[in-house]
């Protein structure tokens, strides 16, 4: 055989091995875009365990906090499609892009969505000081003295805060709003009294709900988990807001990857296992399919964009 053509077929044949590698064959990095510690955190982790069982190789958590989740979000936009760095999104995903100057990443074009993990609905609470059984004795409270009570957040821009201007715009009510650094840190000051009310999730609220009230959920339906809790439309309030959290990757990915992966994700969210380990966070595990989440994240986009506009927040 000549030398050339022993050459070439040398080269096609290890073509051939690359392009057959199966897989995923070698770690997967799942980036976090907030600190450890908070409910996209924890999320990641007890999927991480799951996904690595089923894909045979490690998860590796990267937490990549930073301007409200933009760093790590932009860092997996910009990582190579080849399914092994990943990305665990949640809602502010979509309010990003409307709030922040200079925003490196489209929140629908940039990535392949593989699959929503679950959702849980916003819960309003107040300091049990207010003197407010319910949403509608609240928004009485508010306009019999309009622009006294307070109203903590998250942080501008952040999930809290684009819910509590919904909940304002929904109700003609108008609250002073407090920013903090973290959900977190706002729950504990509504603990304290320094401020009045506030959303957040069960998650996050976990710790310190024998301390707070809960006035109202604003889920489509009330908590299994906490069935006491009136939902905001049972007031006569049409206010929906569901946190979600899914898992996405870089757009460009090969559709028998994203298949994979989005098969793997969709066997541990059928699992009776893993449902009941979501169940206290207040996390409802997803059906919904790939374009289903598409689809929410384009919605999200939508409405985020436009509160944002009618209210004027803006940060650098």
């Amino acid at each position: 055989m000549p030398a050339k053509l022993a050459l070439a077929l040398v080269i096609a044949l290890a073509g051939s091995a690359l392009a057959a590698e199966p897989y995923p064959d070698r770690p997967i990095t799942l980036i976090v875009p907030y600190a450890a510690g908070g409910s996209s955190d924890v999320l990641a982790r007890l999927l991480g365990e799951r996904l690595s069982k089923s894909l045979g190789q490690p998860i590796v958590i990267d937490n990549r906090a930073g301007a409200g989740s933009r760093l790590g979000i932009e860092i997996a936009a910009k990582s190579a499609p080849d399914g092994h760095t990943l990305l665990l999104a949640d809602m502010p995903h979509t309010i990003i892009p409307a709030i922040q100057k200079g925003v490196h990443y489209d929140p629908v074009r940039g990535f392949t969505p593989i699959g929503l993990i679950g959702t849980a609905s916003m819960l309003f609470f107040v300091n049990p000081a207010v003197k407010a059984e319910s949403a509608r004795d609240f928004i009485a409270l508010d306009k019999a003295d309009p622009g006294k009570i307070t109203i903590a957040s998250g942080g501008i821009g952040s999930a809290t805060h684009l819910t509590a201007e919904l909940f304002q715009a929904k109700t003609g009510i108008k609250l002073v709003h407090v920013p903090f650094r973290g959900a977190g840190p706002a729950m504990n000051d509504l603990v304290a009294g320094h401020v009045q009310s506030g959303f957040t999730t069960l998650a996050t609220a976990s710790s310190v709900l024998d301390r707070v009230r809960a006035l109202a959920t604003a889920g489509e339906t009330r908590l299994a988990t906490r069935p006491n809790i009136p939902t905001f439309r049972e007031g006569g309030i049409d206010l929906v807001v569901e946190h979600w959290w899914g898992v996405l990757a870089p757009a460009g990915l090969p559709p028998e990857i994203a298949a994979r992966l989005t098969g793997d994700l969709k066997a541990i969210l059928d699992s009776d296992e893993f449902a009941t380990r979501l169940a206290p966070l207040g996390v409802t595990a997803s059906r919904a399919s790939p374009a289903q989440f598409r689809a929410l994240i384009e919605s999200d986009t939508a409405r985020w964009a436009d509160i944002v506009k009618s209210v004027g927040i803006s940060v650098p």
